[in-house]
């Protein structure tokens, strides 16, 4: 991404600023950003920025006038009204760019800053959508957050600045951030060290602010707008804040309609660095692609039933795609591997759509179904989640990054296939959800602990999801077969396999797959012959005792 150095002017004065071009050409959202109190734009605004670059919408981050690289005199000025004017610059500044859809300013706040969209979101009925994190919502609370001792001391100074700039004389400033006990408008015990390691390395920072700023700040009220917005408001609050407490953010959202409410366990600093960067960011991103479109995209009218296949490219996967392909489905056929993707395109032809994909990978995930779903009509009739990774062995034998691959996998992939796939089943006039489960989940496996248990959650997530999407007519089931001879298979032996035996073939399963999507019957689909099944179902009448000892026998421990 190309990152434009570029300005706008605020009421006669410049602003600096960063301009981000979204990853897709044409015309899309910008989502405007500025920071809390006394920051500037290179304390890790320039991460959020990136990741909603990634996701196609452009992005624009700027400083107040008085701060940063921004032109105005006395420097560190905090004006509440002022910075109101900047956020109204900058909005006009991206409506007024050929690459921006004017319709779709969304605008972006954290701190001070989340109060600051809400008011000036208050006033401009044309914003598409508002992020708030952890935000100032109420003068009184976040006043009072550091103690009554330390707010009459912040009154006493700025007393001390208000006179003086009546008469003429230099700002008296204060800190923005101090430790608990000394001087600063933020003095919580998070604040001091969570404030400055925002700040890059080798980066000159001021971290003043003229002390006039508490008599604004203490009036300065913008939670009684979150009621009155109606664009969609994202609200995102820190439990254990002590700069900007969560309490007056959770009174300002009651009875707001159009607001969505996250609260985290974090304090004020927490979501500007990992690991809960990644958890707000998220949020926010899936909260833009429900209220946004930000890739426009061309539809193609339907002519086939369609069907979605995760691990396509190899055995059960395969099969399934082959045969749905002969029942007349249109198939989206995704894999982790290339070149494994490459050789089913030979055996199932061009008129199909092929897609490289990680399960675990969100976006990838979202990207390839909205792809395949605009070229069939925006919606999917059915989706396979078969994506699957198994290891056989004693559970210490197996290191943990294998262990947890296969809960990524088979559990993770499962959620995020399931959660972007909706909105087109829900547009099917049929659509159905086939989980891959095995016959694992029915009693732990011994050797292959992980992937018997994330074949358990399968199980639990597909009945709850049976009765759950039941009413958007939405058919869910899972398939569960026993020990199939597949490549997973090739290198997965043990005395389980030995025990059992291998006698089921991959098209034995993707048969009972196209039945289920057919009937529409049956919560869970077993495959397996009848030997395993007459001793399953033998097993299943015996005492918990000697339930346990056949699978220990079986098993070989």
């Amino acid at each position: 991404m190309q990152r434009q150095d570029i300005e706008f002017t605020s009421e006669g004065l410049r602003c600096s600023a960063w301009f981000y071009p979204a990853s897709s050409k044409g015309t899309r959202p910008c989502i405007v950003l500025a920071h809390g109190l006394a920051g500037i734009k290179e304390m890790r605004l320039d991460a959020y920025a990136e990741k909603f670059v990634e996701a196609s919408y452009h992005a624009l981050v700027f400083d107040y006038r008085h701060f940063g690289e921004s032109a105005g005199e006395p420097r560190q000025l905090l004006n509440i009204a002022r910075q109101h004017q900047d956020w109204k610059a900058a909005i006009s500044y991206a409506r007024n760019r050929p690459d921006v859809d004017a319709t779709k300013i969304v605008l972006w706040g954290s701190s001070l800053s989340g109060g600051h969209v809400v008011a000036v979101a208050a006033q401009d009925r044309n914003i598409a959508a508002v992020i708030s994190q952890v935000p100032h919502m109420l003068g009184l609370t976040s006043g009072l957050a550091g103690g009554l001792l330390a707010g009459t001391r912040l009154t006493i100074h700025a007393l001390i600045d208000r006179l003086g700039s009546l008469i003429g004389l230099r700002p008296h400033f204060v800190n923005a951030a101090a430790e608990p006990g000394r001087l600063g408008l933020m003095t919580a015990p998070e604040a001091a060290h969570g404030y400055l390691k925002l700040v890059p390395k080798g980066k000159a920072f001021d971290q003043r602010v003229t002390a006039r700023f508490v008599f604004d700040a203490m009036r300065y009220s913008p939670g009684k707008y979150l009621r009155h917005l109606t664009m969609p408001t994202l609200l995102q609050v820190a439990n254990n804040d002590l700069t900007t407490p969560a309490s007056a953010a959770l009174r300002s959202a009651r009875g707001a309609k159009t607001v969505t409410l996250k609260k985290h366990d974090a304090d004020h600093f927490d979501p500007y660095i990992e690991p809960l960067f990644s958890t707000f960011i998220a949020e926010q991103l899936d909260f833009l692609k429900q209220n946004l479109d930000p890739v426009p995209r061309r539809i193609v009218k339907k002519t086939k039933p369609t069907v979605f296949i995760t691990g396509a490219a190899k055995g059960i996967g395969a099969e399934t795609a082959l045969l749905f392909a002969k029942q007349g489905y249109c198939v989206g056929a995704t894999d982790i591997n290339q070149s494994d993707l490459e050789a089913l395109r030979k055996s199932l032809g061009n008129g199909h759509f092929y897609r490289q994909l990680d399960v675990t990978k969100p976006d990838e995930f979202a990207s390839a179904l909205s792809d395949f779903a605009a070229e069939n009509g925006d919606a999917i009739d059915v989706l396979i989640n078969n994506a699957g990774i198994a290891f056989i062995d004693d559970y210490e034998a197996v290191p943990l990054m294998k262990h947890l691959v296969v809960t990524e996998v088979n559990v993770k992939g499962v959620q995020i296939g399931a959660y972007h796939a909706l909105p087109y089943l829900r547009r099917s006039d049929r659509p159905t959800m086939v989980n891959m489960c095995s016959l694992s989940s029915e009693y732990g496996v011994p050797s292959e602990a992980s992937y018997s248990a994330s074949k358990f959650w399968v199980k639990g997530f597909t009945e709850a999801l049976n009765i759950e999407w039941e009413r958007h007519g939405i058919y869910v089931c899972d398939v569960m077969p026993n020990f199939v001879a597949t490549p997973m298979m090739d290198a997965a032996h043990g005395k389980i396999v030995d025990s059992i035996g291998i006698f089921l073939q991959a098209s034995d399963v993707s048969e009972v797959i196209l039945q289920a999507v057919k009937s529409r019957r049956n919560v869970h689909w077993e495959v397996d012959t009848w030997r395993p099944r007459l001793l399953r179902s033998v097993s299943k009448l015996l005492p918990k005792i000697l339930r346990r000892a056949a699978m220990r026998h079986v098993s070989g421990y």
